[in-house]
């Protein structure tokens, strides 16, 4: 019996001891950084501060606690530029060293850290195909029809080729914690390349131990999600809150037609799209149209500040999770603004009406059937 005992306590002090907080200390130099200034670490995920860092006569020297690597936002306290003001960086438990241009703060050099190498490498893999991919769609406008048809079989090849690449590189480091950030976001985040089917293949080449973490249970998660729904299908279900603590429910609106509406108080396109739909909501609002907005946000304040700006009358709710909100998982947005036209039915009848002139279209095409056949 004391044996055992014996034993569970030392499996205890060994489950301790590898999950204990540790440091990492930051050290490194700052060409002209002022006298005194401040650095902050911002959360990736949550984009919420983590620390500051005091910056004495150009020199870093700051410990972090940290019990695995992590991924941050480095930057100044104006971190309104990406190529000036920030840099994406992963600390882990070690000793990190960072040199460079306090100008330029993408351009800092990161030494001491194995998951910012894996990173940088996986991220100069996707910008370099990216570019030449972007090169080819400028110029394609100024080709001859035969150049433009050659031209897009070179780009779909580039956009296979860079996801055969991004896969090689994932299931080739399946014990990464770079990996398993990169395949979070593919399921959660804008402008992803992956499937789900290919997100599948990838999870389950991880490690166990990243599979228990919380990243890897949502990327379980994500994947035993039904298919994302199509024109012809019912829609989803969907049920979450209005910033005044309503619940309100997609079903609630059988009988009326409904555009869900994706977006999310920082993206500049939603945020313009919603001067049309103010429009095209006081024309057939009361033929029987109704607008869903369905928000990415995760902080209440600047949410409930968007939909005053922008004047918005219709219902909008959300659970305040970003890109991890259920309707953008069920629905599988990859992109906002995103919206689904769905009938008095609840079937989904169209997906995107991208701009005014092609809702306004559609929308008047319904009522005009609608009071025809009465």
């Amino acid at each position: 019996m004391k044996t055992q005992l014996t034993l569970i306590i030392t499996l205890a002090i060994i489950v301790s001891c590898n999950t204990q907080q540790r440091n990492c200390q930051l050290k490194g130099t700052l060409e002209n950084a002022p006298d005194s200034t401040t650095l902050f670490l911002t959360n990736y995920e949550n984009k919420k501060l983590v620390d500051s860092i005091k910056v004495l006569n150009g020199k870093i020297d700051f410990k972090v606690q940290l019990s695995t690597p992590r991924k941050f936002y480095l930057h100044n306290r104006r971190n309104k530029y990406e190529f000036r003001d920030r840099k994406i960086i992963w600390l882990e438990p070690s000793e990190i060293t960072i040199n460079g241009d306090y100008r330029f703060l993408k351009n800092l050099e990161v030494l001491g850290s194995e998951m910012h190498s894996e990173f940088e490498d996986y991220i100069l893999l996707i910008n370099n195909a990216n570019k030449q991919i972007n090169t080819l769609r400028e110029q394609i406008h100024f080709k001859s029809n035969e150049e433009k048809k050659k031209d897009s079989l070179k780009i779909e090849w580039l956009q296979e080729n860079l996801i055969d690449s991004i896969t090689s590189f994932l299931l080739n480091k399946s014990n990464s914690y770079v990996t398993l950030t990169s395949l979070y976001e593919e399921c959660c985040m804008a402008y992803r390349h992956l499937n789900k089917k290919q997100i599948k293949n990838i999870y389950q080449n991880l490690s166990e131990e990243l599979k228990s973490l919380k990243q890897g249970v949502e990327i379980k998660e994500y994947i035993n999600l039904p298919d994302p729904p199509k024109v012809g299908d019912i829609a989803p279900e969907i049920q979450q809150v209005t910033p005044k603590g309503d619940t309100i429910s997609l079903s609630d609106y059988r009988g009326k037609y409904v555009l869900l509406d994706f977006w999310d108080s920082r993206c500049a396109p939603c945020r313009g799209s919603h001067k049309w739909l103010r429009r095209i909501y006081k024309k057939f609002n009361s033929k029987g149209f109704e607008i869903i907005g369905i928000s990415g946000d995760t902080e209440k304040r600047r949410w409930v500040n968007a939909i005053k700006q922008d004047s918005i009358e219709w219902v909008n709710i959300s659970d305040l999770k970003g890109w991890r909100n259920e309707a953008f998982l069920i629905y599988d947005v990859k992109f906002i603004p995103q919206n689904y036209l769905i009938n008095p039915d609840g079937k989904i009848i169209k997906y995107r009406l991208c701009n005014e002139s092609s809702a306004d279209y559609e929308l008047d095409l319904i009522f005009s059937e609608n009071n025809n056949g009465l």
